[in-house]
């Protein structure tokens, strides 16, 4: 897996890309990361769906190595942002889209941005919400990273990505992910206030792509099905054997889906 960086106007836009294991024949996939994670949180699975393409996971404005950004943005204004780049990562046409929880409103909102570049829109787990459940959940989630010299402060960071995976996940990659997610400092919550602004109902009926969703048994079943009810086109598959660590545990399964939805053509 290589690393780089590509220009956005004033800022630059940190990539993860691996090469297609054999020889190029298909259009590259782009994977879309949750928060507060940044494109290395598709580490495991980019090795598995690379057949023939391209894989490249961007990080968003203000997470991973990607620019640091001073206020809170939309969900428009990453994937404006990820836009902006594309035509520096090489000589194509299409895309296809992978988007994960947060990933899955910037792969929406890319759908509408321009939809002639997206060929596939892959989207799993959606934080599809509105009304007072959006409300509440901004309330919860989009509060910055309570930092202090106690190191008590990086507790909920390291049980969510380290503890809570014990005997799951190996340890190195655990410790990575807890690393990734702090590097956000405490603007950390930033993606988190873009998700629970997004106008999911407005935005998902305005989609006019076809849409595969995949929802797991990780947390966001409910939401998904909701979500995949309002697109216009949309075709979902319920992975029941997935209920945690959907991109590590879960990983093979999701690249066959994935595999097999894009060899559908």
């Amino acid at each position: 897996m290589k690393r780089r960086y590509l220009k956005n106007k004033q800022e630059q836009i940190h990539i993860y890309e691996i090469e297609a294991s054999e020889a190029e024949r298909h259009y590259p996939i782009l994977c879309l990361h949750p928060a507060p994670y940044s494109g290395l949180f598709f580490k495991a699975i980019m090795p598995m769906i690379n057949q023939h393409r391209k894989v490249i996971a961007p990080d968003y404005p203000g997470y991973g190595g990607s620019s640091p950004i001073e206020s809170p943005p939309s969900i428009s204004d990453y994937a404006a942002a990820i836009n902006n780049v594309l035509d520096q990562i090489g000589d194509y046409d299409q895309y296809e889209l992978i988007g994960f929880h947060t990933g899955c409103l910037v792969a929406n909102e890319l759908c509408l941005l321009d939809p002639k570049k997206i060929n596939h829109t892959i989207m799993i787990d959606i934080p599809y919400f509105s009304g007072d459940a959006q409300k509440r959940l901004y309330n919860q989630m989009s509060k910055p990273l309570d930092l202090t010299k106690d190191l008590e402060s990086l507790k909920k960071a390291w049980d969510f990505n380290v503890k809570n995976r014990i005997g799951k996940t190996p340890m190195e990659r655990s410790f990575e992910l807890f690393i990734e997610s702090l590097r956000p400092g405490i603007k950390d919550y930033f993606a988190f206030h873009a998700a629970f602004t997004y106008q999911c109902e407005e935005k998902f009926q305005s989609n006019s792509k076809h849409v595969n969703v995949l929802a797991t048994r990780s947390g966001l079943l409910d939401a998904t099905h909701a979500a995949a009810e309002t697109l216009n086109k949309s075709e979902i598959r319920d992975i029941h054997d997935i209920s945690s660590n959907v991109f590590e545990e879960g990983a093979t399964i999701i690249a066959e889906h994935v595999m097999e939805i894009l060899s559908i053509d």
